[in-house]
């Protein structure tokens, strides 16, 4: 073949060939990683790249594990996140040294907190450079991981890698899940395989203390155990007992695909139940058996059965609570604030598996006419708590007089027709991550699903940001699976925009059925300031109240403008936007944002809020605390009330006020609260 005037001699060429590994550095240490996550059975990994880690991101792909690249590590560990409790299985993340495992620091730890069992790998600087803080990209990310994962190692020899990666995807699933880091230095990704005989004269094997699917066709699944049959006994004896018992399905329902014998048990026993978190819709919440929350008279349940669920903070740490059984994967999600008759504790779909058949064996799926009757309140409680929040949005709809003929949309009015339309085009089969703040106290009570692991969240870090990330990672898995597109809806505020936007150009390149709909009140919550602050912001220093000038220019308050257009930006990287502020079209218009996802168009709805409206936490016991520095006189009137109400007998001199009951959150402010902000001109 003539190249450049220059007969091209293959004979000779051949000569010249050097076998593979006499000039490029082979067997790699990288692929070594690779093969470990082939046998693990991972398909797809999410991250970064960069100079330190190229090594074993290039063998990954070559092995054929597909690559999802971001710009951020926060919004690659958010993704693997979401895939991961989409799949159940663990999601492989990657950043290099220094920046980038930086990045990714708040994201592991939200998978932390969420259990999610991710595969971390990290690059690492040269160890003879430890502490020296001279050398480019310093970090040693296997300790300041240390605090956010169930195992965080430092891996220094070729040889060691492949037994590392195996205990870590072990670990990793163990209950509780949780996710895994290995620091990959660069000496070790450089090191020759050869290099093995010089350290202790060759005494370790080359792949120490591995053994090549150690647990044959069982090797990438986690380890499953049940409960003692003799406690299985005692719980199943207590539940048919039981008149009026109440069950809780948590994350561990998803986790352990326990749905279909959760839902046997519900049949068997007859008892109404609540879910929460990625385990809403381990049991359809169609099921006639389903309560979303609590019914109003908690007061009376006799026995409760969290089945996986983690009591904590936003379970009010189990007050109240009549006694219980708890199903756990482990002991660290048995409470020991719960006043507990039974633990049944291991696998949830082997303990369900082990009641059920007990329950039929002793003949306890036989219940009572209490239990029957208790059935039917339940019931009853949901169908009149459905109607009551179906009214008090439409309350708010296009027909309220503020809503009728401003430019804005009410939070509670969104949560309902979001609930409408999921169900009327899918089913509400829609999975959903929640991310707004003020929002997330809407819309959680309207929102329904019958797929499991639909309702993705910040779990306990209650962070913004990671809707962004969360929806990639969901999306692939869905794709991966095939079936019916089903778009997904991310629901984002503002904020939690501005934390991670940018990386929305990874669904459009992979042309995800997302959509991403901001509830834009352009800011850290600015309702906040009226209740708190004052219609500028007034109790702020004079530089940082809204209107005022700061070295020439115009303050903001805490906030920021309104019209930042999120819809434009989605289209600069090839999806579509669509600004929505008007009631009376918000409708069609999700109806037309779903549409256009299912063809692989990934959406972004700029939807302009009502500014005034807070999530009701925001005048509750916990904000209140937090805001109890204002000095009363320069609280505005709902902060008063709402300080009264709840500090009442804490501070001297609160007692001598009347009883002032808090604001109803979802009441838009009078002309006299908003006061004569220049801020509120938009939103008259």
């Amino acid at each position: 073949m003539p190249k450049l005037g220059i007969e091209f001699d293959e004979e000779a060429q051949k000569k010249l060939e050097v076998p593979l590994g006499k000039r490029e550095i082979y067997p790699s240490v990288g692929k070594y990683i690779a093969e470990v996550l082939k046998e693990q059975g991972v398909t797809i990994a999410f991250g970064s790249p960069g100079g330190h880690i190229w090594h074993f991101v290039d063998a990954i792909s070559r092995i054929g594990i597909k690559l999802i690249i971001f710009g951020h590590e926060q919004n690659a560990v958010y993704a693997g996140e979401a895939y991961s409790q989409v799949t159940g299985k663990p999601a492989v993340c990657f950043g290099t040294v220094g920046p980038g495992t930086g990045n990714s620091f708040s994201a592991m730890q939200q998978a932390f907190l969420s259990n999610s069992p991710i595969i971390y790998l990290a690059g690492g600087i040269e160890q003879e450079h430890d502490n020296l803080y001279n050398t480019i990209q310093e970090s040693i990310c296997a300790e300041f991981f240390e605090h956010v994962t169930k195992w965080s190692q430092r891996v220094f020899y070729p040889w060691s890698v492949k037994q590392f990666l195996t205990r870590g995807f072990r670990i990793a699933q163990a209950a509780p899940k949780g996710p895994v880091a290995f620091e990959m230095g660069i000496d070790l990704l450089l090191s020759m395989d050869e290099m093995r005989k010089y350290y202790w004269g060759g005494y370790w094997p080359q792949h120490a203390n591995y053994l090549p699917e150690w647990r044959g066709e069982e090797t990438a699944k986690p380890i499953n155990s049940g409960a003692d049959p003799l406690d299985i006994e005692k719980a199943a004896k207590r539940i048919f007992e039981a008149e009026r018992p109440f069950v809780i399905i948590g994350d561990y329902a998803s986790w352990d695909k326990a749905g279909p014998e959760i839902e046997e048990f519900i049949n068997l026993t007859k008892i109404p139940f609540n879910t929460r978190r990625i385990g809403r819709a381990a049991v359809s919440e169609k099921h006639p058996y389903h309560h979303r929350g609590f019914p109003r008279f908690r007061n009376e349940i006799d026995l409760m059965i969290p089945i996986g669920l983690k009591v904590g903070f936003f379970d009010g740490y189990a007050t109240g609570w009549p006694e219980s059984i708890q199903i756990a994967p482990s002991q660290d999600y048995v409470w020991t604030y719960i006043k507990t008759h039974t633990t049944l504790m291991g696998n949830t779909k082997t303990i369900m598996r082990q009641l059920n058949e007990c329950i039929k064996a002793k003949g306890y799926d036989k219940v009572s006419p209490q239990r029957e009757e208790w059935v039917k309140r339940c019931q009853q409680s949901l169908a009149e708590a459905t109607e009551a929040r179906k009214a008090r949005a439409y309350k708010y709809g296009p027909d309220h007089p503020r809503y009728a003929s401003k430019n804005v949309l009410h939070y509670g009015y969104m949560s309902q027709i979001i609930r409408e339309v999921n169900e009327e085009l899918y089913g509400s089969a829609v999975r959903v991550a929640i991310d707004g703040y003020t929002l997330s106290d809407f819309v959680m009570p309207y929102l329904v699903f019958t797929r499991p692991s639909s309702c993705i969240t910040a779990n306990d870090q209650a962070g913004v940001g990671h809707g962004v990330g969360q929806a990639i990672g969901a999306a692939i898995a869905d794709l991966e699976e095939g079936g019916e597109v089903i778009p997904f809806l991310s629901l984002m505020g503002d904020s939690g925009m501005m934390n991670a936007m940018p990386d929305i150009s990874v669904a459009t390149q992979w042309e995800l059925p997302i959509v991403y709909l901001v509830t834009n009140n352009s800011g850290w919550m600015p309702g906040m300031k009226y209740p708190w602050y004052g219609p500028n912001w007034d109790i702020l220093g004079e530089q940082d109240v809204f209107g005022n000038e700061w070295m020439g220019r115009k303050t903001w308050g805490e906030e920021r403008t309104i019209d930042i257009r999120f819809d434009k930006f989605v289209e600069v990287v090839g999806g579509h936007g669509m600004l929505c502020d008007r009631e009376s079209t918000f409708k069609e218009d999700l109806k037309t944002a779903f549409g256009i996802a299912e063809k692989g168009t990934p959406v972004i709805m700029n939807c302009i809020m009502d500014q005034h409206l807070v999530n009701k936490a925001v005048t509750g016991p916990v904000y209140v605390l937090m805001y109890a520095h204002i000095p009363w006189d320069e609280l505005p009137i709902r902060g008063k009330h709402s300080r009264r109400t709840y500090l009442g007998n804490w501070f001297e001199g609160l007692t001598d006020y009347p009883e002032m009951p808090p604001y109803d959150p979802w009441e838009p402010l009078t002309e006299e609260e908003m006061g004569y902000a220049p801020r509120d001109e938009y939103f008259k």
